[in-house]
């Protein structure tokens, strides 16, 4: 079971190896381009994270219970594939470089030598998933999305996420579909590299049709990471801030801000399978398996 959710929270750095590439392509920038070659990073975190919240804007009013399962796939649009990097005036800048989702990094010459930036990982989807549970009363369901510390090669992954929804509908009289506010964040950390913190607000209403319940909303979120890596310095680089080894701590902010969701689900019993599609800076479809009652 470890190994399953283990797969499930780090899917997003594709396998093990290419969790151990990143230092190493990181170490080739500076604090300039690290921002703009790691944001589409953050932004798929962001995505992720603060997606599957809900499949239903109902909420028990006297006692519910739920887990489950939802995973995530994010699509990369082109132009978070590529960035213009930030070179020394006297050199022509050219095509752009790989940004971590694209494909072949940059090689630029100039009166102080080449400047080479590391390729991407070549990829245009990003798988992602995570275990969660709900509990619910009186028309209020709290969200909780935890795995146990794991052990990365030197490192370690740790990953906390929590959510409070409420019914808003209940409180309204005759309202023909059930509407719900809600409030999550995520906090994913992963020792000497990376710490990750994600807040979302939405608001979101869903009608029921037999077994089958449509759903739909609206979501402001924000992302942030704070990376800390050491440049592995070349002393003929032609980029002076390349040519020492030294320390980087960089803070970036995703590019996540609103989404538009919709989706539905379908209930047999103690199981709901659920599906939506979300457009946002990144678009991201989301399927669940939860058990509950």
């Amino acid at each position: 079971m470890k190994k399953i959710l283990t797969t499930f929270l780090i899917s997003i750095m594709f396998t093990g190896s290419i969790y151990a590439q990143l230092d190493d392509r990181f170490s080739l920038l500076d604090e300039n381009d690290i921002v703009k070659y790691a944001k589409p990073l953050v932004t798929s975190l962001g995505t992720a994270l603060s997606s599957g919240g809900y499949h239903t804007a109902k909420v028990s009013k006297l006692f519910g219970f739920s887990i489950g399962i939802k995973g995530m796939l994010i699509f990369i649009p082109n132009d978070q594939l590529t960035f213009d990097p930030s070179l020394p005036p006297e050199y022509a800048k050219g095509q752009p470089t790989a940004t971590i989702f694209g494909e072949k990094g940059g090689i630029y010459g100039g009166p102080y030598g080449y400047i080479t930036y590391p390729d991407g990982f070549n990829q245009t989807n990003i798988p992602f998933g995570v275990p969660q549970a709900t509990i619910s009363a009186l028309g209020t369901e709290l969200l909780v999305r935890f795995i146990p510390t794991i052990k990365l090669n030197k490192d370690e992954l740790s990953f906390l996420g929590i959510g409070v929804k409420h019914c808003i509908s209940q409180w309204i009289p005759l309202i023909p579909v059930d509407v719900a506010v809600q409030i999550l964040y995520n906090k994913l950390e992963v020792t000497n590299m990376i710490s990750s913190t994600n807040l979302a607000f939405n608001a979101h209403a869903s009608q029921s049709f037999g077994i089958f319940t449509a759903y739909g909303g609206l979501q402001y979120e924000s992302s942030n990471f704070d990376f800390t890596y050491t440049i592995k310095g070349d002393p003929n680089s032609g980029n002076p801030s390349l040519r020492a080894d030294r320390k980087i701590e960089k803070q970036i902010e995703g590019d996540n801000k609103f989404r538009l969701t919709i989706g539905g689900a379908l209930h047999f019993a103690f199981l709901t399978l659920s599906a939506d599609y979300s457009l946002g800076s990144q678009s991201v479809f989301t399927g669940g398996l939860t058990f509950g009652f």
